[in-house]
């Protein structure tokens, strides 16, 4: 085996199974956290630029609060929760702007993705 096959194989990792309960807890955290913030910046009547705080806050801390839940694969958790909690919220919290419902959903991803990350390099 030449030097560089030797450095191009990987090891044979074997990733743990995604769990439905970690999927689900994504989609209700950020489904959650997304309704109630964005009522609270309506209900103050606050401008539109704190909208940032339900679209991107409350799912980058959904995504999080998601990694930490599952301690495994918890960007592929809060990927999969973030995308299903689309529809929800383009039909019933941002009233048929999806563009603030995407962006929540990816969002919960990065939190859960970078929280990942984190929990990796402390276990080493």
């Amino acid at each position: 085996m030449t030097r560089r096959a030797r450095r191009t194989a990987a090891p044979d990792r074997v990733k743990p199974p995604l769990s439905w309960q970690g999927v689900l807890f994504a989609f209700a955290a950020n489904t959650f956290l997304v309704t109630v913030l964005t009522r609270f910046v309506q209900t103050l009547t606050l401008p539109i630029e704190y909208e940032v705080i339900a679209t991107l806050l409350g799912p980058l801390l959904a995504g999080v609060l998601t990694a930490l839940y599952v301690r495994q694969r918890g960007g592929m958790h809060a990927f999969l929760g973030g995308m299903v909690s689309v529809a929800p919220l383009v039909l019933f919290v941002f009233l048929g702007s999806w563009q603030p419902a995407l962006y929540a959903g990816a969002f919960c991803t990065i939190g859960g993705a970078l929280t990942e990350v984190v929990q990796r390099r402390r276990k080493r």
